[in-house]
């Protein structure tokens, strides 16, 4: 078996009872998202195990990929988020649908502690002086400082930085419709120039923990020890097969965005490509809108992060590797690491070369090392601004 399963403690990291998986299922990791995969076990096992370790929530499932050498490397872990799906009979299976550790975050506030409904108001989380990535790793701390039911083991893995020219947040807590504190920091991420943002499962202590990992306030891009080089020409590539795609529903060359207020007092900014509109490019308008806040910079950087995605269609080149080959093996690369790409010259819309992409995503199913990747090119990480914002 290459792929093995267990059940874990949500709150604890505590491992339980190994799975015997009775089915394919699947999996998937999205960048700057939360994971989502499943896993089916016979109902004669689930009788042996007690209903506390499977509990929505309270219990999570980990998956991890068993190296040559019986080396167990974490994969996916996070809560099961509904009781089983169960075929008929006694010797029946339970199929359980689980994600990633950030489904609890989205079911937390931003609240610097725990108040009553009267006093919520009160509340006022402000940073200043710090790196985004460092703003999430305090959006995570307050997320998870209660005084039930709050903690999780999440550990930050990525260093802290502040200084006088970096940035500022603030999340009141009478705006609670818009403070989840998976929502907050997938806002930080969509900011131009915005770090990418992964928690990712990894042995520690007697059980397991998530660590938080992400860009810093010069590289958004997370840091990676070892990267992936994936030669397409070659016969003995460990790539089995190379799809590319398109999107224009994305484009846009001029962008409004909404703040906080009402009607005519309503804040608003806008960003424009005025190059592709003097090059005979038709006028292509989005709408964006962060209705809680009066910050006029924060507006802008939303529209030109916007702008910026709206520049070119977007392009994706989809890559099904050999997961158990060492040249891509699952755990010596991760969702938004960088790889070494090489194409030929078949493709109309694909550059001929090599060059470096990102991964985005990557999903598999657990009766085979086989994973399909996908990859962005890497234009949104570097510091070329063609937009104007007035």
């Amino acid at each position: 078996m290459t792929w093995r399963a267990f059940f874990v403690q949500t709150m604890t990291g505590a491992i339980g009872a190994e799975l015997d998986l009775a089915a394919a299922g699947s999996w998937s990791i999205p960048l700057n998202g939360v994971e989502a995969f499943d896993v089916t076990i016979s109902k004669t096992q689930l009788r042996e195990i007690h209903p506390s370790w499977w509990a929505p929530f309270a219990g999570s499932v980990l998956v991890s990929w068993e190296r040559s050498d019986g080396t167990l490397v974490p994969w996916v872990a996070g809560p099961i988020v509904n009781l089983p799906e169960e075929t008929r009979g006694l010797d029946g299976v339970a199929k359980f649908d689980c994600k990633g550790i950030g489904a609890i975050l989205e079911k937390r506030v931003v609240a610097e502690q725990d108040f009553s409904a009267k006093t919520i108001q009160r509340s006022i989380m402000a940073r200043k002086g710090m790196s985004l990535g460092t703003i999430v790793q305090d959006i995570v701390e307050v997320a998870t400082d209660r005084r039930l039911g709050g903690q999780l083991p999440i550990v930050a893995r990525s260093p802290r930085e502040t200084g006088a020219r970096l940035n500022e947040r603030t999340y009141e807590g009478w705006n609670l419709a818009n403070n989840g504190a998976f929502k907050r920091i997938k806002e930080i991420t969509e900011v131009r120039n915005g770090p990418d943002v992964m928690f990712r499962p990894e042995y520690g202590g007697a059980g397991i923990q998530w660590g938080l990992y992400h860009g810093t306030a010069a590289q958004p891009g997370i840091a990676q020890d070892w990267t992936m080089d994936l030669d397409s020409t070659s016969t003995l590539s460990p790539v089995a097969d190379v799809a590319p795609s398109s999107d224009g529903e994305q484009l846009a060359n001029r962008v409004w965005w909404t703040g906080a207020g009402e009607g005519a007092g309503t804040l608003v900014q806008k960003a424009e490509d005025k190059a592709a509109l003097a090059n005979y490019m038709p006028l292509l308008e989005v709408v964006g809108s962060t209705s809680d806040t009066e910050n006029y910079a924060l507006l802008t950087e939303h529209a030109l992060a916007r702008l910026a995605a709206g520049r070119a269609p977007l392009k994706q080149l989809s890559m099904t590797i050999d997961g158990a080959d060492p040249r891509a093996e699952i755990g010596r690369w991760h969702v938004g690491d960088l790889a070494r790409v090489t194409t030929g010259d078949e493709w109309m819309t694909v550059p001929q070369g090599t060059r470096f992409e990102r991964v985005i995503a990557a999903k598999g199913s657990w009766n085979t090392g086989m994973v399909t990747v996908e990859f962005q090119g890497d234009e949104a990480y570097e510091a070329e601004d063609n937009g104007e914002a007035d």
